[in-house]
C-alpha cells in the first residue's frame, strides 16, 4: 500500500499544479475585460472632450455670424444717413448705429472669452488624446503578454494532464476509485499528510490508535474529520 500511497501523492501534486494553472487561465477573460474597460473609459472621456471643443467652436461661429450681420446693419444705416430728410430721422439712424455697435462690442468680448475657452478645451483634448495613445499601446502590450502567458499555461495544462493520466495508470483500480470519489467530495487536497497526529488537510488531531495504524501502510485510511485520504511519513 505504501507504493500506492506514493503514487497518489504524485497525483495530488500534479492535481494541485493543475488547479493553479486552471485558476490563472480562469482569470484571463477578466483581465482582458478590465483592460478593455479602462480603454473604453478613456476613449469616452476623449470623445466628450472632443465634443466640448466642437460645441465651443460652433458657438464661436454663431457669434461671428451675428457680428458680421450687425456690421452689415451698421453699413446699411450709414448709407441711410445720406437720404434722411429730418434731424429727428438723422438722430434715430445714428442711435440705431450706436446700438448695433454696442451690441457688437458685447459680442466681441464674448468671442474673446470663448477663444480662451476654446484654447483651454483644445489643450485638455490634446492631453487626453496623448494619454489615450499611451494607454492604447500599454493595453495592446498587456494583452499580448496575457495571451502569451495563456498559451504557455495551456501547454503546461496539457502536459500536466498527460502526466496525470500516465501516473493514474499505475494506480490499482480499487484505489483509483476511492481517490476519484474523495477528490469529488473534498474538491482539493484529496490526500493529506499527517504529522504529529495532525491532518494537514483540516489541521485536526486524529486518534492515537489511528495514527499508529497509519504508519503501517496496511490499507487506505481516512481522516475522521475531513474524510480525506491520509498518510504518514513516506
Amino acid at each position: 500500500m505504501r507504493e500506492q500511497i506514493e503514487i497518489l501523492v504524485k497525483l495530488q501534486a500534479i492535481d494541485s499544479d493543475t488547479q493553479i494553472v486552471e485558476k490563472r487561465l480562469g482569470k484571463v477573460k477578466g483581465k482582458m475585460a478590465s483592460l478593455d474597460s479602462e480603454l473604453q473609459a478613456l476613449e469616452s472621456s476623449t470623445e466628450e472632450a472632443q465634443a466640448a471643443v466642437q460645441d465651443l467652436q460652433k458657438a464661436y461661429r454663431t457669434l461671428e455670424m451675428d457680428t458680421s450681420q450687425n456690421l452689415s446693419k451698421v453699413a446699411a444705416n450709414k448709407e441711410k444717413l445720406s437720404s434722411v430728410k429730418t434731424n429727428k430721422e438723422y438722430q434715430s439712424v445714428l442711435k440705431a448705429i450706436d446700438d448695433v455697435k454696442a451690441l457688437n462690442s458685447g459680442l466681441e468680448d464674448r468671442m474673446l472669452e470663448m477663444l480662451e475657452q476654446i484654447d483651454q478645451a483644445e489643450s485638455r483634448l490634446q492631453e487626453k488624446q496623448q494619454a489615450l495613445e499611451a494607454v492604447k499601446k500599454r493595453v495592446a502590450d498587456d494583452k499580448k503578454k496575457i495571451e502569451k502567458e495563456a498559451e504557455k499555461d495551456t501547454e503546461v495544462l496539457a502536459s500536466l494532464q498527460k502526466n496525470f493520466d500516465a501516473v493514474m495508470s499505475s494506480v490499482a483500480p480499487d484505489t483509483l476509485k476511492v481517490f476519484t470519489s474523495v477528490r469529488k467530495q473534498v474538491g482539493n487536497l484529496t490526500i493529506a499528510k499527517v504529522e504529529n497526529a495532525v491532518c494537514a488537510g483540516c489541521h485536526m488531531n486524529i486518534p492515537p490508535q489511528m495514527y499508529n495504524e497509519l504508519q503501517r501502510f496496511e490499507s487506505l485510511m481516512f481522516c475522521p474529520h475531513c474524510q480525506r485520504i491520509i498518510y504518514s511519513e513516506l
